[in-house]
């Protein structure tokens, strides 16, 4: 019998089901295409190059990131670097939705450009001396709608005003790692030997602030080192109130026993002991008496009962207790204490890796501290043994004597009271309060400022040494999730981790809570969403962390870690959120996850939305981003990474209306190393040979993520050419264009709307014309043309094809389009209707041989310009193309090449379709 098979939309991207069980919006491939609800199926836009700048200059067609793929060994020969390719990492800021950001970290940074400004050198342990290039360690662009403005970053070592600058500990943090062999690495006087990494295993980010948190996931966290038997040799001896470089960070590093005093009577030191000098505990120095009333013994000294005298001390007393010697019982912990870093410049124009930096110990300027620069002391320091009003007992220090407070709470004397923070996440921020310079320093971690170890120990992650995966704000606090805990710090005091007081354990004090549940469970992601957090891990477990309510804050009365599904997540990568739910990633499926608000609050689970493409999804995904403006995740194949994938996922209401699959395929010459969308603009990072054997650059593209106007020419890296590029040979009768990069893949010319009644003619650029040229080292592109193109500018570019591999054809019901009937189906003709459409084709291919295409072609009259130029757009038209073949035995293709937009809006099936149980009946 005759039948009309219609397909009004192929909105619902790839399928991969059988033919039967596939909807009729789905095809077998969708590459090059915007697949939307409103226009069904259209070529993508073009790929167009982002011009870079800085102070007003332009900075040529790549990224001013010096990307070559690192060599077999240093500059200077020596040992290996066995980096891999993907050594660069990339963060993007939104800050309002008009200052917006990218930062590039080039982990590789020092195997390039030797004799740069800001270079330093350095000589690792058993290697050969090494040019580390500062200028290109980390660069940050400002990204404007047509252009990437290079913003100035300070990289110089040492202490600049109030902020820090580049630091060993800062460089081995974000070196740790990334390297192709097992390779041992340094990072706070430790060395660890770490199997092949990859950057995406390496670090993880997120905003804070005008700037980011970066963390590496490979490092241990742990306290600073309790040294106490340490000791100074007598050449090392110093009596001012700094330490020298020798001995290090801001670390206890040494106890500071002196040997061999140079003068016994310096008040800076203490009791004399066996010829020795030794600095002494703080409750070391404590005299007892009977007091009278009592009868009882009592202390005196550095000990208090608590701190109910304090404001009544007068402020000669509190005076001397600031300018009090005696403050130097305390020197080796306050030494440990860690807070207001300070840097000291790299010696001699070098970094000395057997040493480190330290920090001033106290956290005031000398202005706090009455005017007064040259106090010898850092202040008396008082124990109190009991709270008292507000006061904790905790130990305090005289700071102040002009004007309150007197005294400031500091850490306490035991070990562990102070977590390491070279081996926590650091700082990139704009130094918007000074110069607006970029910088980098560590976190301001809050040491333990009371109880012991015992009362107060800390979180467990530190004790057993665990790595920082993940990081998040949620409720007024910071969260990390370490490899089988999460943490949380106090309320609405990022960096601190501790009890406040030990004898009062409020709702606002730390969250420390492990994973383990039914089993070891090794965390991956942390993402807050609505009124809980969702926990992926790399196990086969995805959680929720929950506490409080709208109303209430999580507390560690409240809070509760709840497992919700069981997929696997090996290999899971960033949990993305997009409109009212949570997708992630693993092995090739796309998995949703549906939060408690679905179920009344009470249960949640995840489902898997990929099973209709089983097998089309790529395995590893190299980078991914989020638009919601279109309702799309956009993620890069690791193993093919000029292939873009986009899942697009529409509701209306509680009701699924898209759920579509589809790629964009880009030229093999392009590896994408980064995407990002903002609204709906999509920026792609890729990396393309710049024309020199085993040299590579980067390049940024542009590409709109909606329909762009019917004028704009469909070619990828479609660059304007102005007459000063151009040269006429009237002898041969040529013009010779030169690109200002290089691109050998080239096949189009099209002239620009400064052609007049000859504007958008469109050229095909013969291949034998094409040539490379060296202009002041740099490889470029040019090409012939016959005739003189000398008058006005021209666009030039290289075509990409869009395919769409229709499903196969089955016999449906017209009442319910998933009953299909059982039978042959023979297809005799195909009817593609087409909305602003230049030049496409029509392939089919039967029984495994493909036949010529079928092309159209759009005429004069159906122009839609206005003017009488020669871009050939049909407005609204049919493609009519015979088949002639079974449906099982044929493949239909729309494909287009051409440099101008393809929009399929419709497509109906004529042919027989013969049941096979008619006998029957």
């Amino acid at each position: 019998m005759f039948t009309r098979l219609p397909i009004n939309t192929l909105s619902g991207g790839v399928g991969r089901q059988a033919p039967t069980k596939r909807l009729v919006s789905e095809a077998e491939n969708v590459d090059n295409c915007l697949v939307t609800l409103e226009k069904s199926i259209e070529k993508r836009p073009p790929l167009v190059q982002v011009d870079y700048t800085k102070d007003g200059t332009s900075l040529g067609s790549y990224l001013p990131v010096p990307y070559v793929d690192p060599p077999d060994t240093f500059l200077n020969g020596g040992a290996q670097t066995n980096f891999n390719a993907d050594n660069l990492y990339f963060h993007y800021l939104d800050i309002d939705g008009f200052n917006r950001y990218c930062i590039v970290i080039n982990r590789a940074a020092y195997t390039f450009d030797p004799v740069a400004a800001k270079a330093f050198t350095y000589t690792p342990p058993g290697g050969s001396s090494i040019t580390l290039n500062l200028s290109t360690f980390l660069t940050i662009f400002r990204i404007e709608p047509t252009e990437w403005v290079q913003e100035d970053v300070d990289l110089t070592s040492g202490y600049v005003g109030n902020t820090s600058g580049f630091n060993r500990g800062i460089f081995e943090y974000l070196t740790f790692g990334n390297r192709d062999v097992s390779t041992s690495y340094r990072i706070a006087n430790q060395t660890y030997t770490i199997a092949p990494t990859s950057i995406k295993n390496t670090f993880g980010s997120m905003d804070y602030d005008v700037g980011c948190i970066l963390w590496n996931k490979l490092i241990p966290v742990d306290y600073l080192p309790d040294n106490s038997a340490l000791e100074i040799v007598a050449a090392n001896v110093w009596v001012s109130t700094q330490a020298d470089n020798e001995y290090i960070h801001s670390g206890d590093a040494i106890s500071y026993k002196i040997s061999d005093p140079s003068n016994e009577l310096n008040p800076f030191y203490e009791d004399v002991i066996d010829n020795d000098l030794y600095w002494k505990n703080v409750r070391d120095d404590i005299e007892f008496y009977v007091n009278t009333a009592t009868m009882e013994e009592e202390e005196v000294g550095q000990n208090v009962n608590d701190f109910s005298i304090i404001p009544q001390y007068p402020a000669t007393e509190v005076q001397s207790d600031v300018q009090d010697a005696n403050g130097y019982k305390a020197q080796r912990m306050l030494n440990h204490y860690y807070d207001g870093p300070r840097l000291i410049p790299i010696p001699a124009g070098s970094i000395e890796f057997t040493k480190d930096h330290y920090h001033q110990s106290s956290p005031l300027d000398p202005t706090d501290r009455d005017g007064n620069t040259n106090y010898a002391g850092f202040g008396k320091i008082y124990y109190a043994r009991n709270p008292y009003l507000t006061f904790p007992d905790s130990f305090y220090r005289a700071t102040r004597y002009g004007r309150n407070p007197y005294f400031e709470r500091v850490r306490t004397e035991e070990a562990n009271s102070v977590m390491d923070h070279r081996r926590f996440p650091i700082i990139i921020y704009k130094d918007t309060a000074t110069d607006g310079k970029w910088r980098v320093k560590h976190l301001p971690l809050v040491a333990r400022r009371s109880g012991t170890s015992l009362s107060n120990p800390g979180p467990k992650a530190l004790e057993r040494k665990e790595r920082i995966q993940s990081m998040a704000f949620w409720k007024n606090r910071l969260w990390m999730a370490t490899d089988n805990a999460i943490i949380g710090s106090r309320t609405n005091s990022f960096f601190n981790f501790w009890i406040d007081d030990v004898q009062n354990v409020v709702e606002t004090d730390p969250i420390d809570i492990q994973s383990t549940i039914g089993g070891y469970n090794k965390l991956s992601y942390i993402v807050p969403f609505q009124t809980v957090m969702f926990v992926a891990s790399s196990g086969s477990v995805q959680f929720e962390l929950r506490g409080g309510s709208i109303d209430t804050g999580i507390s560690p009365f409240n809070v509760e870690l709840r497992p919700t599904s069981f997929f696997s997540t090996a290999r899971i990568v960033e949990p993305q959120k997009m409109g009212n739910n949570i997708f992630y990633l693993e092995g090739s499926r796309m998995y949703m996850y549906l939060g408690g608000s679905a179920f009344n609050d009470e249960y949640s689970s995840s489902m898997d939305i990929s099973t209709h493409c089983k097998g089309y999804l790529p395995l590893n995904v190299n980078t991914i981003t989020t638009n919601s403006s279109v309702n799309s995740i956009l993620f890069v194949d690791e193993d093919a990474q000029n292939n873009l994938y986009f899942f697009t996922f529409r509701l209306n209401g509680d009701k699924v209306i898209q759920n579509a699959f589809y790629r964009w395929i880009l030229s093999p010459m392009d590896s994408i190393k980064s995407i990002k969308a903002y609204e709906k603009d999509l920026y792609v990072v890729s990396k393309r040979n710049n024309g020199t054997v085993g040299s590579n650059s980067l390049t940024v593209f542009f590409a709109s993520l909606e329909s762009v106007p019917v004028s704009t020419p469909m070619l990828d890296w479609y660059v304007e050419i102005p007459t000063s590029s151009m040269t006429y040979s009237s002898v041969s009768n040529a013009t010779t264009f030169v690109l200002p990069h290089y691109d050998p893949e080239i096949d189009y010319m099209i002239l620009t709307p400064d052609w007049g009644t000859e504007a958008f003619s469109a050229f095909e650029i013969p291949e034998e014309s094409i040539n490379t040229i060296n202009i002041g080292g740099q490889i470029r592109t040019q090409f012939i043309m016959t005739g003189d193109y000398t008058a006005h500018s021209v666009y030039v570019g290289h075509s990409y094809l869009m395919n769409v591999e229709l499903s196969q054809q089955v016999q449906r019901s017209q009442d319910d389009q998933s009953t299909v009937y059982e039978g042959v189906l023979n297809i005799k003709r195909v009817t593609f209707k087409h909305f602003n459409s230049g030049a496409y084709d029509i392939l089919v291919e039967r029984r495994g041989r493909s036949s010529n295409p079928v092309t159209f072609y759009p005429t004069d009259i159906n122009s839609l310009l206005s003017r009488n130029d020669e871009l050939k757009i049909d407005r609204v038209g049919e493609h009519f193309v015979k088949v002639l073949s079974y449906s099982e035995e044929c493949k239909i293709f729309i494909q287009s090449d051409y440099p101008t937009p393809c929009n399929i809006s419709n497509i109906e099936f004529l042919g027989n379709f013969r049941r096979f149980n008619t006998s029957i009946e």
